[in-house]
Order: C-alpha cells, then sequence, then structure tokens
C-alpha cells in the first residue's frame, strides 16, 4: 500500500516535540515493516499538495488555517484517505465542539458554558448560575499551544482576570467547565482495535503541569473497559479513530471527560501505539 504521513509542527507540540515525532516515526517504521512504501511531509507543506498516489494518507497536522484550506480544496474521495479525518481534527481543536459532540452522544462529563466574546451561547446546566468557581476557562479558537490556553479559576475574580487576558489575545471562542474533583487519568486509543491504554497523570509527562490541580491520586477504583467504550464511541463520531483523552474518576468510580484528542504523543505507550496504529491505518 502507498501511503502518506504528514508530521506536526512544533507550534502544535508544546512542551512535546520530541514526543510527537517520536511517534511518528515509529508509526513509518511500523508501516514499513509490514511491507508498505510509506512518504512524509511536514503540514506546513499540506496544502497543495498531490495525494492522488497515495491510497492512505495519516496526519498529525492541526494548523487550522491549512485544514480548512485542504477540506476545500480536496474533493470527497482524497478526504476519505485521511486518517484521522480533516474534519474530525478540526472539531477535535474546538474543546467547545468536542464538548458539544460529547453532551450529544450522552458520555459524561463536568458541565460547561460557551461564549463567544461577552455574549453567552449555551449552557449545559439548568442555569448559567449552577456553573460557579471553581471552573476551567478554555480557549477554544484552536488547539492549546501555550499555558495560558487553559486556566484553573479557584474565584469569579480569578475567572474575570483569565477572561481579560484571553480578551486581550483576541480570544474569540471560549468555555468555562465546572472543576470535577477526583483522580485525573490520562487515556490512550485507537478505534478499531483492541489498544486502549491508561495512567495517571502524574505518571506521564505534562505540558503545562496542569494536572496538579487535582493532586495526588488515590487509587479510586473504575472500569476503563466503560471508559474505552465511551472513547470509541465519540472517536467514530468525529472519525477521528487515533485518539486520546482525560477523565476525572470519582471515589465511586464514576468518571467524567474532560478532553479528547486526535492523534496524541502516545508518549507512555508508543511501540504498542505504533503498532496498533499502523493496522488502523491499513484496515
Amino acid at each position: 500500500m502507498n501511503i502518506l504521513g504528514i508530521s506536526r509542527g512544533l507550534t502544535y507540540s508544546p512542551n512535546m516535540a520530541g514526543n510527537d515525532a517520536a511517534i511518528f516515526t515509529a508509526v513509518v517504521d511500523a508501516l514499513r515493516a509490514e511491507g508498505h512504501t510509506v512518504a512524509t511531509i511536514h503540514e506546513n507543506q499540506m496544502v497543495g499538495f498531490d495525494y492522488s498516489p497515495y491510497e492512505r494518507v495519516f496526519t498529525m497536522a492541526r494548523d487550522i488555517f491549512s485544514l480548512v484550506m485542504l477540506e476545500k480544496e480536496t474533493d470527497v474521495a482524497t478526504q476519505q484517505k485521511f486518517i484521522n479525518s480533516i474534519d474530525g481534527i478540526l472539531t477535535a481543536t474546538n474543546k467547545a465542539a468536542v464538548a458539544t459532540d460529547l453532551l450529544e452522544a450522552g458520555i459524561p462529563q463536568p458541565d460547561f458554558l460557551v461564549g463567544e466574546r461577552r455574549d453567552l451561547l449555551y449552557c449545559s446546566a439548568p442555569s448559567k448560575d449552577d456553573i460557579a468557581a471553581p471552573v476551567w476557562l478554555k480557549n477554544c479558537d484552536g488547539s492549546a499551544t501555550v499555558a495560558e490556553d487553559t486556566v484553573f479559576c479557584r474565584t469569579k475574580k480569578e475567572f474575570d482576570r483569565a477572561f481579560s487576558q484571553m480578551e486581550k489575545r483576541d480570544v474569540n471562542l471560549w468555555m468555562a467547565q465546572l472543576h470535577q474533583p477526583g483522580d485525573l487519568v490520562k487515556f490512550y486509543g485507537v478505534e478499531g482495535t483492541d489498544f486502549f491504554r491508561w495512567n495517571y497523570a502524574s505518571q506521564g509527562h505534562s505540558k503545562f503541569g496542569l494536572e496538579a490541580v487535582n493532586g495526588q491520586e488515590q487509587g479510586f477504583p473504575f472500569d476503563a473497559r466503560r471508559i474505552k467504550h465511551y472513547a470509541d464511541l465519540i472517536a467514530k463520531k468525529l472519525n477521528v479513530p487515533i485518539y486520546g483523552g482525560d477523565v476525572i474518576i470519582g471515589e465511586d468510580g464514576q468518571f467524567w471527560f474532560i478532553d479528547f484528542n486526535d492523534f496524541p504523543s502516545f508518549s507512555s505507550c508508543s511501540e504498542e501505539a505504533a503498532q496498533a496504529i499502523a493496522q488502523r491505518i491499513t484496515l
């Protein structure tokens, strides 16, 4: 099979460039070991590129402008070659869109508000007054590239300060989500395969150190198979079969999704993940 891989730009790998490069290389190596022909380009080369020689395209790209341009300039047949899908990646870079899709799919998550500038667009709770600090304020204009894109606000004063800072950065779309105490678990999966791994946040690499907010894990019991079930569900809905994310585990084993990402670094399980990703690409 003739396959193209598109690597991720450094801007979209904050403090994770080495890990993102490692999983990309591992997938390329796994595909070549299976006898496939694999070419690679950088995401800044993907607009205007000729995809016709390739049967599959796997991409770690996250540049919104380039992805939108790519979606506009390619036909349906070309877009169907992409794993993850172009539209799915664009959705995954928008935390408000992901939260809405999780809600529609009946996947548990903390309540949230979504707004544009000062205008409130949506509230998942019966009333916006039900969503009070502590909350997480999230920039939904694109993937998080700096620590200020996701801010933990313990009080309304902290929220107002963080909101003003986002306004100064010309952030348009934002989400405020209730803070949910509990064990923070990171998960990694490949929909369409048996691959699913998880680890506590304290056991992995942190982009911005925000995982410390939830503190040391207590080891609350939970069913990882249920998390995979829901993660595969949203992966199918978004057409993002190569995924990762975060869940909070409560004392009674209940869990809440707080993040879902396209093609993470798989830093804690890259060798196993590369084999599963290669399998999924060639299905």
